[in-house]
């Protein structure tokens, strides 16, 4: 049965990320991954992107994980199906993700926040790992760039950022 997560669960999700990403510093580790962690996939669907944030996060089969198709966000070029939004609910506060392809057609999952130009919730960067998520958190800025960054639709129009409208 599904369970949405408390605001107190969901604190210690980030807390486990930030132990995560403080472990594999201090292992002298790097943070960013290159995405050769990410599955390949000829066409994921929503069952299958919730699966994997499931994994990625070692959130337990009964953490609510609510998904549905994300039409602001077009395919990158060669990829096979379109995006998926992927919300984790906490009480009054969620954290969001988009699982979307990138250009070697690997599905990726990249969390949902503020752009730093123009404060558009748009997908940041790529993560793989609990780790990964951790260094987010902290603001680590070695982590890979999630493919639609700097293309989502989602930027105000006098962001500077984005490479195309």
């Amino acid at each position: 049965m599904p369970f949405m997560m408390s605001t107190r669960a969901l604190a210690r999700l980030d807390q486990a990320a930030l132990r995560a990403a403080g472990q594999r510093s201090k292992e002298g580790r790097p943070s960013r991954s290159g995405g050769a962690a990410a599955p390949h996939a000829v066409f994921a669907t929503a069952a299958y992107a919730r699966t994997m944030l499931r994994h990625v996060l070692h959130l337990r089969q009964w953490v609510t994980v609510i998904s549905q198709a994300d039409d602001l966000h077009p395919l990158i070029e060669g990829a096979v199906s379109p995006a998926i939004r992927l919300q984790i609910p906490a009480g009054t506060v969620s954290r969001d993700f988009l699982a979307a392809y990138d250009s070697a057609r690997r599905l990726t999952l990249s969390p949902i926040a503020p752009c730093p130009q123009c404060g558009a919730h748009v997908p940041r960067v790529c993560i793989n790992n609990l780790a990964d998520y951790g260094d987010w958190l902290r603001g680590a800025q070695d982590l890979a760039e999630s493919p639609l960054y700097r293309t989502s639709p989602a930027h105000h129009g006098d962001c500077p950022l984005p490479v195309s409208h």
